[in-house]
Formats: structure tokens, C-alpha cells, sequence
């Protein structure tokens, strides 16, 4: 009986040890696997569709990016609200903040995007699946799930984030949630290429400022599709609808610098700050460090000034806002986000 038994014995010990062997991969197989990806790349070319919750209204980009190692970015951002694109480029040049329809350009010295990666860049969410070691992991429709930490500086209540892979490692979804797990923003990825070819001139700053460079990429047009000309220096002053807890609205200081129509508003108390409105004149503003912050409806520029001072600028409807002063960025942007669909007084 014993002898009888024996070949069985070993058929479930071999049959074990096969399926040890050849079994479904252990999470830290999946993320060593992810890693070797990641680093065997030459670059990739991804074109998804970026949703944020900002307010009450959802805002959409579609969103471009071509990335060839080792520092080379073209991130074309078209919101599908305003019809109008901007660039994040980063060549050996510095990074640039792009916004060719009013053929303005801001040049900076960065860290971006390893200091502050978007969630839109592959390597972010590859990096944050692997920086993790409490890293949550499923197979669901033959792709990896991760749940992992969101750690985004400007956003302090974007707490997790879950992603989507294929089983060759090519994001198909992602999204990053609040301390409730309410989804505040979202990514659609359409398409995803491992080691393109770019043309020489593709992380050019110069074509990248052409339009012709944008084949499907629209630039600011009125309803009947003609290209809507440069506003005056007139416009109304828009006042943000958001004050942050401890701090007051001052004086609003009308100035003309240089022939060029400047409104100043003044804020005062728990944190000092003003905020500058005037139609943009410079085509080109460097700053000597700085990064680019998503604010929903146009990307902006944040550059340090000080110990504890700091500016973030951007444009809206041909009006070029600056806020200076000692706001932490989190306030600088939830200012900025209150002031999209305001009209002017």
C-alpha cells in the first residue's frame, strides 16, 4: 500500500514544484520586471486623455508625450475646454513652458520631472510602483493593478493612487485619490510605444513654437475656425473667488508700466502676497529656477524667489496673472484655479 502510494507522493511534490517554477509571478517578480523596463528603454511616445476634478466642472487635456533618455521631453497639453495646447519641453537648453498660440515662452532651470513628476509621464507612475514597498497588487482582465502612495507636493490631499499595466508593462489607466478614495484625477491612455524614432528637431524650441509644428494641435480660434487676433491692453480685473484662512483683500493699484495697462491687488494678514494682471508683453521670460504646475485650465510656471517666497504665473484669456509672495504653493494654486470662468469688472 505504502509502495503503491509512493508514485503519487511524488507526482504532487513535482507537480508543486512546477507550479512554483512557472506559476503566476509574485508581486516583487512584477515590480523587478517593471524595473528592467524601465531601464532597458530608450524613450516612448504615449497619447492619453487627462481628466481633473478641480471644482465643480471636470477639466480635459489631451495630452502628448515624447520622451527619448536621457533628458529629452515634449509634453503637448491641449485643453479640450479652451482649445488651446501649451509645451512642457526639456532639452539641453533648460525646460520651457510653451504657449505658441500667443507665441510666449518661459525658460527655466529645473529638476522637472524627477522632482515632481505628472502623473502623464510613464516613469512616474513606474517609479511610484516601485518606490513602494507597501505596494498593493491584482491581476484583473489580464492586467496589473497597483494601489500605491500618491505623493504630489502640490496637492497634499491626493493621498493613493492606482494604476493600470498591460503584462508587457504599457499603462493603460491610472488615477489618483483623495484620503476617501474619491478619483480627483484621471488618465486614459490611448496609445503607448516603447523606443520610437524622433526626428532631430523634435525637442526643438524654435519648432515647437510653430504652429506647424502642431499638426493636430489647434491654436486659439473663434467659432468660425479663424485664428482670433492679440486683445488690447484693456481687460477687466478679475478678482479670485478663493482667500485662503487668515488673509484679506487690500487696495487694487491700476499702474501703467511702459504703456501697458497693470492691475495689482493686494492681500494681507496670515500670508502676504499680490497678485499682477496685464496683457503679456516679453515673448521670452527666464527665471533662474522654476517647474511647471497643471492648474486645470492652463499650465503655469513656479519659480522660487526667496527663502519663503515664491511666484507662479500664468495666462488666461490673454491675460497674464502673476501671484508673489510667501503663499505656499498649494494656496498659490488653489488661488490661481479660482480664478478660471471669472469675467472681468
Amino acid at each position: 500500500m505504502k509502495r503503491a502510494a509512493l508514485p503519487l507522493v511524488l507526482l504532487l511534490v513535482f507537480t508543486l514544484l512546477l507550479g512554483g517554477c512557472f506559476g503566476q509571478k509574485t508581486p516583487e517578480d512584477v515590480v523587478s520586471d517593471l524595473n528592467g523596463t524601465l531601464g532597458k528603454m530608450s524613450g516612448y511616445k504615449s497619447q492619453a486623455v487627462l481628466t481633473m476634478q478641480t471644482g465643480s466642472t471636470p477639466m480635459e487635456y489631451d495630452v502628448q508625450v515624447w520622451y527619448e533618455k536621457p533628458t529629452n521631453y515634449r509634453v503637448a497639453l491641449t485643453s479640450k475646454q479652451r482649445g488651446i495646447t501649451q509645451i512642457i519641453l526639456r532639452n539641453n537648453e533648460g525646460v520651457f513652458v510653451l504657449t505658441p498660440h500667443l507665441n510666449k515662452s518661459f525658460r527655466f532651470q529645473s529638476g522637472w520631472p524627477e522632482n515632481n513628476g505628472p502623473l502623464y509621464l510613464y516613469e512616474t507612475l513606474a517609479k511610484s510602483i516601485i518606490d513602494d514597498t507597501e505596494r498593493q497588487m491584482k491581476m484583473e482582465e489580464k492586467q496589473y493593478v497597483f494601489e500605491v502612495k500618491a505623493n504630489y507636493t502640490g496637492n497634499r490631499s491626493l493621498t493613493k493612487q492606482k494604476i493600470w499595466l498591460t503584462e508587457d508593462f504599457k499603462p493603460t489607466h491610472a488615477e489618483i485619490m483623495d484620503s476617501s478614495m474619491k478619483p480627483l484625477v484621471k488618465i486614459d491612455f490611448t496609445e503607448f510605444s516603447f523606443n520610437p524614432t524622433f526626428d532631430k528637431d523634435a525637442f526643438d524650441k524654435d519648432r515647437n513654437m510653430t504652429t506647424s509644428s502642431l499638426t493636430a494641435i489647434p491654436t486659439m480660434a473663434g467659432a468660425n475656425g479663424q485664428v482670433a487676433q492679440q486683445p488690447n491692453s484693456q481687460f477687466g480685473v478679475i478678482v479670485p473667488t478663493y482667500v485662503p484662512e487668515g488673509v484679506k483683500q487690500g487696495d487694487i493699484e491700476p499702474v501703467t508700466r511702459d504703456g501697458v495697462r497693470t492691475v495689482i491687488l493686494n492681500y494681507k494678514g496670515a500670508y502676504n502676497y499680490k497678485l499682477i494682471e496685464a496683457r503679456p508683453t516679453e515673448a521670452s521670460v527666464s527665471y533662474e529656477q522654476g517647474m511647471p504646475v497643471n492648474l486645470g485650465f492652463t499650465v503655469g510656471v513656479l519659480a522660487q524667489t526667496g527663502e519663503n517666497t515664491r511666484l507662479l504665473t500664468w495666462e488666461l484669456d490673454g491675460v497674464e496673472f502673476t501671484i508673489a509672495g510667501d503663499l505656499p504653493e498649494e494656496e498659490m494654486v488653489n488661488v490661481a484655479q479660482s480664478t478660471y470662468g471669472l469675467g472681468g469688472k
